[in-house]
């Protein structure tokens, strides 16, 4: 390749990191299924080992390949959790605010809920954990709030909001206390406005709840 600059050199990178991209994309590959070895996308390219290599290494650190023992590379199902946590990592080093993540996990659920009324999908998880025993009211209320994301059949909605929650529920265990015997019996009000049909009113009562 003869002597290249450091410019170059990235430049380099960038070019065979968006060509393995779009092999894979222009090949259909989906999950658990093989990549070429890094010798063969090294001569398909024409660039070194190096630059193959860091250019798989990026797509393993983003979760979007992973080696298998015996198989070699292969597409992982898609998990954008770690890179929502390093998002949300920087965004308290940056001391973001919380209102902000709260709106947007607000619009998470709040789509969710669209999705259980329009499509008819299944609350029988949502109806159990209402009636349960909320003696374990801090996991009583993680898991409401987590089978609504469920409840949708939305995998990116659930990936994206876990996180997001599990930054609301830390500061919860360090923060005030919570009135749980009334944050079940909005459970049971968000859950009898998704049975009847009535999304608008599910969300409103959402929307209230997780606002105060």
């Amino acid at each position: 390749m003869g002597n290249l600059n450091k410019v170059e050199v990235q430049s380099l990178k960038a070019q065979v990191l968006q060509e393995i991209k779009n092999y894979i994309l222009n090949t259909g590959l989906s999950e658990g299924d093989k990549l070429p070895t890094e010798r063969a996308f090294t001569e398909m390219y024409g660039v070194s080992r190096s630059v193959v290599r860091e250019a798989l290494s990026y797509l393993e650190h983003t979760g979007v390949i992973e080696t298998v023992q015996g198989r070699g590379t292969v597409i992982k199902a898609p998990d954008i959790t770690h890179l929502l946590e390093g998002f949300l990592f920087s965004f308290q080093v940056a001391n973001g605010s919380k209102k902000d993540l709260l709106s947007l996990r607000i619009i998470f659920e709040c789509a969710a809920i669209e999705e259980i009324v329009n499509l008819n999908r299944d609350i029988s998880q949502l109806k159990l954990i209402v009636e349960e025993d909320v003696t374990n009211h801090f996991e009583n209320d993680k898991a409401f709030h987590q089978a609504i994301l469920k409840s949708s059949g939305n995998v990116l909605f659930e990936q994206l909001s876990s996180v997001i929650q599990s930054y609301f529920y830390h500061a919860e265990e360090e923060g005030d206390l919570i009135d749980y015997t009334h944050t079940n019996d909005v459970h049971r009000q968000i859950v009898k406005a998704i049975e009847s049909k009535d999304a608008p009113l599910a969300k409103s009562i959402l929307t209230e709840h997780l606002s105060k």
